[in-house]
């Protein structure tokens, strides 16, 4: 009989150890889920967040006004050979280029769907422009997307646009942009909790 109990110990303590080394696999499966946060990400503050959307406000202020020139002044990009170099303005080439895509699209309103730092001089932000507001509850607005990818030089942010013909790539995975528009807007709604 004593036998038998230390059998069953032996046992117990085995399906014991199993399930706990089962649950620990698990979880650490969990936690790496998705890819680890950059240096420069993880050294991004609430400030940075507030400079990039004020830059974002601003680009639009100017769009609406039909100051489709101030728009475009604002806007940098970097080398695609040496992307960690100093930004600089676009040229007026590409002044002119996107000077004629903001005139012939007509942008009523904008929202941020995501902010996503990644390095200095590679982030993204993707914002949905409506163009044209329904006037029926059944309808939604007309919109398009825009991308931008602001850029931090010496601890000043500036801005850019993604252009795939400038050799930008985007930060996010297209098929992850839903889960990262859904963290940055728990992040957004739990940042105006607390201010409240």
């Amino acid at each position: 009989m004593k036998t038998r109990n230390k059998r069953l110990s032996l046992l117990l303590a085995v399906l014991v150890m199993l399930l706990s080394v089962s649950v620990i696999s698990c979880n650490s499966k969990k936690e790496q889920k998705g890819p680890q946060p950059t240096e420069f990400e993880m050294g991004m503050t609430n400030q940075d967040s507030i400079a990039v959307r004020g830059l974002i406000d601003q680009f639009f202020s100017f769009v609406k006004a039909k100051d489709y020139a101030a728009a475009t002044e604002m806007l940098y990009r970097t080398s695609y050979e040496n992307p960690k170099t100093e930004p600089q303005p676009i040229d007026n080439k590409e002044i002119q280029e996107v000077m004629g895509l903001l005139k012939s699209v007509p942008m009523v309103d904008y929202k941020i769907e995501y902010i996503k730092f990644n390095e200095s001089y590679n982030n993204e932000v993707l914002c949905t422009v409506i163009i044209k507001k329904s006037k029926s509850k059944d309808m939604p607005d007309i919109t398009t997307k825009m991308f931008f990818k602001p850029m931090s030089y010496l601890g000043q942010w500036c801005l850019g646009l993604m252009n795939s013909e400038w050799g930008d790539d985007g930060v996010v995975d297209p098929a992850k942009r839903d889960s990262v528009k859904e963290v940055y807007a728990k992040e957004q709604k739990e940042a105006k909790a607390t201010k409240k």
